[in-house]
């Protein structure tokens, strides 16, 4: 799937711990959070595809609590 359209913010409630992966990158998916993150990884200079490839690897882990409910 392509993470790289979409906005930090709905990343950080869908993919579970993609906000520690986010925090670890300096990029602010809470007030900055409509920014997408091809956008995020331009201004911090992160390589999108391995981003990408670290929130296809944090999606595919079983979720232990659905904190959306």
């Amino acid at each position: 799937m392509a993470y790289r359209d979409q906005p930090l913010g709905e990343l950080a409630l869908s993919i579970p711990r993609a906000s520690a992966l986010f925090r670890q990158y300096d990029m602010d998916y809470c007030c900055g959070g409509k920014q997408t993150l091809a956008r995020a990884a331009a201004r911090h200079d992160v390589d999108i595809d391995i981003i990408e490839a670290q929130l296809a690897q944090l999606a595919e882990q079983p979720i232990e609590k659905d904190w959306r409910a």
